[in-house]
């Protein structure tokens, strides 16, 4: 996966701070990234999966969100809420790493922790690696 491919990726984007999803569209968007979905939780997120036609190709979520979290999220991706999406690899997006955050990211395989604001070489490191395993 090299920066070039990014302009193909379609990129779910969850996240309840619209300032915070401005950032990562416009860190997304300077990598190349054109097609993203925004959901404001992870309800909306499950259910932009839902109704997904076409491919989506990586998960970033916030982890704290009202009415459905990022691990929550994950937690529902992974038991196969939308069968097609199971494996789909996810990115978190957090104030802060901490170990508890850590333990359940691997509990729930998180491919990585972006910590906000997210900087356009973090954020294409991390989703290089992420699509990799894909």
């Amino acid at each position: 996966m090299t920066k070039d491919d990014f302009k193909f990726l379609r990129v779910l984007v969850a996240d309840d701070d619209a300032f915070s999803q401005k950032i990562v569209v416009t860190v997304l968007n300077n990598l190349g990234v054109k097609n993203i979905i925004l959901a404001e939780n992870g309800a909306e997120a499950l259910e932009s999966l839902a109704r997904a036609v076409e491919p989506i190709d990586l998960v970033i979520s916030d982890i704290e969100m009202p009415e459905m979290g990022g691990f929550e999220l994950a937690r529902r991706i992974r038991l196969g809420a939308v069968a097609k999406f199971k494996d789909i690899p996810i990115l978190m997006l957090t104030g802060h790493s901490t170990e508890d955050n850590i333990r359940k990211g691997r509990i729930h395989r998180i491919q990585g922790f972006i910590v906000k604001p997210p900087s356009a070489e973090i954020l294409e490191r991390n989703m290089t690696r992420a699509l990799k395993k894909k």
